[in-house]
């Protein structure tokens, strides 16, 4: 699959710039772009490499494969020193990857499959978005944000009419620094059949879906039990995320969730040919934070 990522972007970024940044230095123009496919398997002339970005008016192509299991990836800016702001201000997006062991599940698809892009954000009084900065003006990153707003596809508190059958939803938490933990009020529980790289092994029942950001998370949700219920979709913080308002008619569901997904192999650490260990940590001065981040 070829795809041309062309920049069609205003020439001005609204968000706040630090140019003290590694990448985003001042002689460097305030608004560019480069595309990543996250989780894809990609040639390297194509994975959207930080510091190939190009300008408004410019474009790049380029191949993906796709010759990987199915799976949910997304796409998002990746610019040496200022991705966290593109991304914030709206460069993401969703890509499904299908293949033949997926097919043949008969998991719940068509409209049956939503996809549910969650992420947090601040907004100003005027509605618009919003980035914090730091006391100092001239230098205003901030390590990490954790926004008031919980959006759920761009919108803030949606609904979602639903029939009283199995969903599929494709989850994608797109915020910067925030962990989302799922639940329903009043609904059903998760099954949660698949995670980054595609499908498990087996369907996993979960109260709550813990997702982290960047991470995306295969869920099934059965209302067919809470016919004319509302079911909440809610986050332990800035709950609530969304509703689901389930119908009263009834319905025919020939979808499933079988027991086996697919086979997934293990690695046994016996097979590793040397073992390294690797130490990550959180650096909380400001100096060497600014410079580890971007």
């Amino acid at each position: 699959m070829l795809v041309e990522w062309a920049n069609e972007l205003p020439t001005s970024h609204f968000l706040p710039i630090d140019h003290h940044i590694h990448g985003a230095e001042a002689d460097k123009p305030n608004v560019r772009t480069v595309i990543h496919l996250h989780g894809s398997c990609v040639p390297a002339e194509g994975d959207g490499y930080p510091e190939n970005w190009f300008v408004p008016g410019k474009s790049a192509t380029y191949y993906y494969p796709n010759q990987q299991d199915a799976a949910l990836l997304w796409y998002h800016d990746h610019t040496l020193g200022i991705n966290r702001l593109n991304v914030y201000a709206g460069l993401l997006g969703l890509c499904i990857i299908r293949d033949p062991v997926e097919a043949n599940l008969n998991l719940p698809s068509g409209k049956y499959e939503v996809p549910l892009v969650l992420y947090d954000r601040f907004f100003d009084k005027d509605a618009q978005l919003y980035y914090p900065v730091s006391p100092d003006p001239e230098k205003p990153w901030i390590p990490e944000l954790f926004g008031n707003t919980i959006l759920a596809n761009g919108k803030i508190l949606p609904y979602l009419d639903v029939e009283p059958r199995k969903y599929r939803f494709r989850v994608l938490n797109g915020s910067n620094g925030r962990f989302f933990h799922l639940s329903t009020s009043n609904g059903p529980a998760f099954q949660q059949i698949g995670s980054d790289q595609g499908l498990l092994a087996s369907p996993v029942q979960l109260k709550i879906a813990s997702i982290a950001p960047g991470e995306r998370a295969d869920l099934i949700l059965d209302f067919s039990d809470h016919t004319g219920d509302q079911v909440i979709l809610k986050n332990d913080m800035l709950q609530p995320v969304m509703q689901f308002r389930v119908g009263k008619a009834k319905v025919t569901d020939e979808s499933s969730v079988p027991s086996t997904l697919r086979a997934v192999p293990k690695i046994a650490e016996s097979e590793a040919t040397r073992t390294r260990t690797l130490m990550l940590g959180e650096i909380e001065t400001f100096t060497a934070t600014r410079l580890a981040c971007c």
